[in-house]
């Protein structure tokens, strides 16, 4: 995940000058932004619940097994994943020959191998399964069962990784998992802090938004500009220009459009008849309407 948070920092206009190649900290052109620090995943929520950040980008996988909802002010959500921009799943799995189908059914005393102990342990006493024996994975999780763990608790996106380890998924601990913008609530108190961390949350996550967007720029003749406008959408509607010389009765439109919609789109309008279709895919930031601020609970 390290190169997708990085290039969010780049598309904002913070791209992260690290201080040296073994000393992961380093600062972001701003003065408003003392530094920023690289660490684990699992470590993130620890150190931020601990007062030693203001804001930080974590996960809610692990957020959750600290037992730290509700500790943090939720800035923003980016579902994005190892392998595009989709959350992650945290997922009870055995083997695909096991003919357990819920986790009550598990053995007495069976063990289950996860990097997630504390999620992984008060799941299963929520289920009345104390019994059940977690025992931590350092990586390499959906290996363990071959190894004689009765199951695993890990994370998914694709779930290309189970069926190559032929497992199969009994129930999901968490869904989905995204990663999160969380700001320290002593250092959103600090009316000095809040402002600059508003905009570091809002930098990001309008680089975020842009990603999902492609800019479409088409002429189109004056009596398919209703059709055309309709079509491209966009966040509030495509802005039309007149075009001049011997373009005379026909229009620019500009819109944004889902990435995932462009060639559909793109279809559309040459069926209508318009041309001379552009598409801009490097759109770094759209600072649009974000997200309501929430606590976790």
């Amino acid at each position: 995940m390290q190169a997708k948070v990085e290039g969010l920092f780049m598309k904002a206009g913070l791209p992260i000058k690290l201080e040296g190649e073994r000393k992961m900290e380093g600062t972001v052109g701003v003065d408003w932004v003392e530094r920023v620090v690289y660490q684990r995943p699992q470590e993130i929520p620890i150190y931020l619940a601990n007062n030693h950040f203001d804001v930080g980008i974590a996960s809610e996988d692990w957020i959750a097994n600290w037992g730290l909802w509700g500790k943090f002010i939720v800035e923003g959500r980016l579902p994005i994943g190892r392998g595009g921009n989709n959350p992650v799943r945290i997922v009870l799995a055995v083997a695909e020959t096991s003919k357990v189908t819920r986790p009550e059914r598990l053995p007495r005393g069976c063990e289950i191998a996860t990097e997630y102990v504390e999620l992984t342990r008060a799941f299963f006493e929520r289920k009345g399964r104390g019994d059940i024996k977690v025992t931590r994975s350092w990586g390499k999780t959906e290996q363990k069962i071959a190894f004689g763990a009765t199951g695993i608790v890990d994370v998914t996106e694709s779930g290309r990784s189970l069926k190559a380890n032929k497992l199969k998924v009994l129930c999901d601990i968490i869904k989905p998992s995204s990663m999160i913008i969380v700001a320290n609530p002593k250092s959103y108190a600090d009316k000095a802090k809040r402002s600059y961390i508003d905009c570091f949350a809002r930098l990001i996550m309008g680089a975020y938004q842009a990603s999902l967007y492609v800019s479409l720029t088409a002429n189109v003749p004056k009596e398919k500009l209703e059709n055309a406008g309709w079509l491209m959408g966009g966040l509030k509607g495509p802005s039309c220009s007149p075009i001049v010389g011997k373009g005379k009765g026909w229009f620019a439109l500009q819109s944004l459009v889902l990435r995932e919609k462009e060639q559909d789109i793109i279809f559309a309008l040459l069926q209508i008849g318009v041309t001379d279709i552009i598409v801009n895919r490097d759109i770094p930031l759209i600072m649009s309407n974000r997200e309501i601020r929430v606590i976790m609970s």
